[in-house]
């Protein structure tokens, strides 16, 4: 098999997608005849691809504008005949490959849905928001199938249309490796130290500063919290346009000393973070179009042996099994999140249990090992099932091979 991965989120830029685009194309590289990603460009591109066990055909355009900069690239790749399956992490990105299967160049195309992109109305003129909601849909029906990454993701995709058969949930997955580290407890003190956090009983956010992460509902949680857990305190790790907010709202409620807003750290740090907490919270609500369609991070805290508290919203309880690798709350509840952070903060054992589950979940059910071989399977399924789909659904036979 022969494998196109077309992401407009690719690294060296960061996130969760691009996390996704490079940690899948990384596994499936080493279970197909070729693959090749198509990605723009980003600074540091250059040290990056040269470590890559795959090519990496850079576009100049920016993030957003692949789709439209990136397409002659894309065309040309598949026009070439030189793949059999084109694999888009966004949607926005494949009716360059649709129209390439269409010409009988490429056999299958697969896309990726994450949640937010499903909920998008971003057309500003008059008239153009249907424009851009068919096109999305058309997008979505054509694709030979999409790769949900949780059970919400997939009701998105099946709510605008899409066969259920051609709906695969296959979560995301965490490197356990990256995270079982020899000096764990070591970097652990030390970024207490560093952020003069001595032995309070810390809970850890880590996320970009947006209203609907739920991080306020985090500090309203503290003044009850803080009657049961005398000394806890929240550690907020990220940048973004809520800060200011957050940062009264901590003064509202008489908890600026409890709150420590680290901003923006870098990749090695965010994993110190994660050792240092007692516990991890992603306390989330659905504001669509933002929404957590996963909450790729949930499962980094537990590859670190940390209780996760989540709220039950979005993809988030696909990434927690409740009373096993964490707790599940509702969310927009300061009074539940409260309860259960005091539950893990007072009680160590509970703490160790549900932090065992995250580790046994990082190597195992939710490994990115596991969700490449899924894919892989699938598409392999796809393309050993018959016919080539654009010529079967004209009623015409397929090309001579």
């Amino acid at each position: 098999m022969r494998i196109l991965l077309v992401s407009q989120d690719f690294p060296p830029h960061v996130g969760g997608i691009q996390t996704y685009a490079l940690e899948l194309a990384r596994r499936l590289a080493r279970g197909c005849e070729t693959l090749e990603v198509v990605a723009p460009y980003a600074p540091g591109w250059e040290a990056l691809d040269r470590t890559l066990p795959f090519a990496v055909r850079r576009v100049r355009s920016s993030t957003n504008a692949l789709a439209a900069w990136g397409a002659p690239a894309m065309w040309g790749r598949a026009w070439r005949g030189r793949f059999d399956v084109a694999f888009h992490a966004q949607w926005a990105t494949a009716p360059a490959s649709l129209l390439a299967r269409r010409a009988g160049t490429l056999r299958r195309v697969f896309v990726a849905a994450h949640g937010r992109e499903l909920l998008l109305r971003p057309a500003r003129l008059p008239g153009a928001q249907p424009l851009y909601d068919a096109a999305r849909r058309r997008v979505l029906l054509g694709a030979d199938g999409i790769f949900a990454v949780s059970r919400y993701t997939a009701g998105l995709a099946r709510g605008l249309g899409v066969d259920p058969q051609r709906v695969h949930v296959i979560p995301n997955g965490v490197d356990a490796l990256r995270f079982e580290l020899p000096d764990a407890a070591e970097r652990a003190q030390a970024f207490r130290r560093r952020h003069d956090l001595g032995d309070r009983p810390c809970f850890t956010t880590v996320a970009r500063l947006q209203p609907h992460k739920g991080i306020d509902t985090g500090i309203r949680a503290l003044p009850a919290l803080r009657e049961r857990v005398p000394g806890a305190t929240y550690v907020v790790v990220g940048d973004g346009p809520d800060a200011d907010r957050l940062h009264k709202l901590a003064q509202q409620h008489g908890v600026t000393d409890a709150v420590r807003m680290l901003g923006r750290l870098s990749d090695a740090e965010v994993v110190d973070a994660l050792l240092a907490t007692n516990a991890f919270v992603l306390l989330s609500r659905e504001a669509p179009p933002d929404v957590e369609g996963f909450g790729l991070v949930l499962l980094e805290a537990g590859a670190c042996g940390c209780p996760v508290v989540g709220a039950r919203s979005g993809g988030i309880p696909d990434a927690i099994a409740h009373d096993d690798s964490g707790l599940l709350v509702p969310p927009d509840d300061p009074v539940a999140t409260a309860h259960a952070l005091a539950r893990l903060l007072s009680d160590p054992g509970l703490a160790r249990r549900l932090g065992d589950g995250g580790r046994r979940r990082a190597r195992g059910p939710l490994s990115w090992d596991r969700a490449a071989r899924a894919i892989h399977e699938t598409m392999l399924a796809s393309l050993m099932a018959g016919p080539d789909r654009s010529w079967a659904d004209r009623g015409e036979p397929p090309p001579s091979q």
